[in-house]
C-alpha cells in the first residue's frame, strides 16, 4: 500500500483571494475542484506509467487505485494497493512448452486449471501438492510511478488553480456585466 496527499494549505488560499479580488467561497470552491483535478490526473498518470512499466492494461492498474476527500475537500488522497497480480487477470492463459503465456508474459513452470474458479498455479513443493496461485509483483513499478506522478502534482495543481480561479473570476464579471 502506498498513498499520496495532494492539498493546498490555507495560507496560499488567503494570498490567493487577495491577488484575484474573489470572495473566500468562491476561492474554496476554485481550490476543491483544483485539488480533485489534480488528484484525478496524479492517477492517471501512476496508472500510465505503471502499465507502460509492467506491460499490462491500464484497467488492470487503475483497479488497484483509489481517491479519498479528506476533509473539507482541500486534501486528497491517491491510494494505490501494492499487492501481486494474479496472473490469470493478465489475459487468456495458454500452456506453451514448460509454463504458460498470459497476454505479453511467459510464466515458467505455472499452468492453468479449469477447476476451482479457474487460475494459473505452480508447484510449491516436490509432489503434485501443494500448488500456489502464480502471481506478478507489482510494488517496485507502482512506488516508482506514484512518486513520479508525485514530482509533477505540485505543478499541475498550480495549473489547474490558475484555470479554476481564472473560472470563478469570470462568474463575478458577468454577474456584474449583467
Amino acid at each position: 500500500m502506498m498513498d499520496l496527499a495532494i492539498k493546498i494549505p490555507r495560507e496560499d488560499l488567503e494570498r490567493l483571494m487577495g491577488m484575484f479580488q474573489i470572495s473566500k467561497e468562491a476561492c474554496r470552491r476554485a481550490a476543491r475542484r483544483a485539488v480533485r483535478k489534480t488528484a484525478k490526473w496524479t492517477e492517471g498518470q501512476a496508472a500510465r506509467t505503471m502499465s507502460a512499466q509492467l506491460r499490462v492494461q491500464q484497467k488492470i492498474i487503475r483497479q488497484r487505485l483509489r481517491m479519498y476527500m479528506k476533509g473539507d475537500g482541500l486534501d486528497q488522497k491517491v491510494w494505490l494497493g501494492l499487492n501481486s497480480l494474479a496472473v490469470r487477470r493478465l489475459g487468456i492463459p495458454r500452456r506453451r512448452g514448460t509454463g504458460t503465456q498470459v497476454g505479453r508474459h511467459f510464466f515458467e513452470g505455472a499452468f492453468p486449471i479449469q477447476k476451482y474458479g479457474g487460475g494459473v498455479y505452480r508447484r510449491a513443493g516436490q509432489g503434485r501438492f501443494p500448488l500456489e496461485l502464480a502471481k506478478m509483483e507489482i510494488d517496485d513499478a507502482g512506488a516508482t510511478a506514484l512518486r513520479e506522478a508525485a514530482n509533477k502534482a505540485e505543478a499541475r495543481l498550480m495549473e489547474i488553480m490558475r484555470q479554476e480561479l481564472r473560472y470563478e473570476l469570470s462568474k463575478v464579471l458577468e454577474k456584474a456585466g449583467s
